[in-house]
């Protein structure tokens, strides 16, 4: 009699951890599932910020010169990187200055043929290209 009473209780035993085992398996694919819908929600959500700053630095250079001290009006916090213009953003996506910058908005203009052009693009912390746009309007 003890013998049955064993062999139940060892064959109890194989189910409950094969049992626990498909449970953890389907615990990890799930938590991995959750993990990757984050990172797809903070990518298109860098996306669609840097695609309404790129397209509002646009209007702005093309009914200005594309000056620093023009585009300013617009962007309070604007600075000069070299050639071009730039405005920062910290990590919760409110503009801020230079050295505090998560993400930069580069504005670079230039006069050709009689046109202006601009090239304007939202780089991440990484250094990435976000978005960019390439815009060109007649001389008035």
């Amino acid at each position: 009699m003890q013998s049955v009473n064993n062999a139940r209780s060892s064959l109890f035993l194989i189910e409950l951890i094969i049992a626990i085992l498909f449970f953890s398996l389907g615990a990890a694919v799930c938590v991995q599932a959750f993990a990757k819908a984050h990172s797809a929600t903070a990518e298109a959500q860098d996306l669609a910020f840097a695609s309404s700053a790129v397209s509002s630095a646009a209007s702005a250079v093309k009914y200005t010169d594309g000056s620093l001290e023009q585009l300013q009006a617009y962007f309070p916090n604007a600075y000069a990187a070299g050639e071009d213009v730039a405005v920062g953003y910290d990590g919760d996506l409110a503009p801020c200055g230079e050295a505090d910058a998560a993400y930069t908005l580069l504005i670079h203009t230039a006069a050709e043929d009689g046109a202006g052009t601009a090239h304007i693009h939202m780089d991440g912390a990484d250094g990435q290209v976000i978005y960019e746009l390439d815009l060109r309007w007649p001389a008035s």
